[in-house]
């Protein structure tokens, strides 16, 4: 092991990656009490490793990557509105994309390649599914459920923090559904990735309708006719 929480190849690899970053991003991160002693609380069991994951990666990209730590109830959590605890809350113009719960195992590598994309200002996305996400014109809620050992969570969580650049008008929240399976509970998730599509006008409603669903992982261009799917049903309800 290094000084620090990773082994000496992905410390050079993470490294190498924000050594290429030419922006200086600063994600929030929301945890329980900021000022508490270095433990979990029962609100926020792994708050404690979040804070000390961000402090790592700070250190490693030699301030390239920057953490906003702020406390459940400061004036600004209040405005983000984040529905778990850990939330990591990416440096986006919109600070739609974000992940709730510890990113570890498999979700680690998708949780770097954001601020990759967002320091590119590009994403890797065919011209024609960027062209039908940007047509998108009405707000989604994007919930995906993964855990940290499943291998096509981080390809679907990848696609989606993309079309979530692409789109602000696309909420997409990763959850980590052993550390929260509150709504994966009530939404019966039963194997991951799932991704649920709710109505935004319920943000605040855990476990609100699905407007679509989406089990197991599928090419960007099946998953962008979802996403147009859920808006034009959406959309309906709101002619009404």
């Amino acid at each position: 092991m290094s000084q620090g929480l990773f082994d000496e190849e992905t410390t050079s690899a993470l490294r190498s990656i924000f050594r290429q970053m030419k922006k200086e991003l600063i994600d929030v991160l929301v945890v329980d009490d900021p000022m508490a002693p270095s433990s979990g609380t029962p609100s926020c069991a792994t708050c404690k490793e979040a804070k000390i994951l961000a402090e790592e990666l700070e250190r490693i990209s030699g301030g390239k990557l920057k953490f906003h730590v702020i406390g459940k109830k400061s004036p600004e959590a209040k405005l983000l509105k984040p529905r778990y605890l850990p939330a990591f809350i990416y440096d986006t113009p919109k600070r739609n994309i974000r992940y709730y719960g510890l990113p570890s195992g498999q979700e680690f590598a998708p949780f770097i390649y954001i601020h990759r994309y967002v320091d590119w200002g590009n994403v890797k996305l065919s011209e024609n599914v960027i062209k039908i996400v940007k047509e998108i014109d009405v707000s989604l809620h994007i919930k995906i459920f993964v855990t940290p050992e499943c291998p096509y969570c981080p390809l679907v969580v990848d696609q989606f923090n993309q079309l979530g650049l692409v789109n602000g008008k696309l909420i997409v929240e990763t959850i980590e559904a052993m550390e929260n399976p509150r709504e994966a509970d009530i939404y019966g998730v039963s194997y991951v990735p799932d991704v649920v599509v709710t109505d935004p006008s319920e943000y605040d409603t855990y476990g609100a309708p699905p407007v679509e669903r989406i089990n197991g992982y599928l090419p960007a261009e099946q998953t962008v006719l979802f996403l147009k799917s859920a808006a034009e049903k959406i959309a309906s309800k709101l002619r009404r």
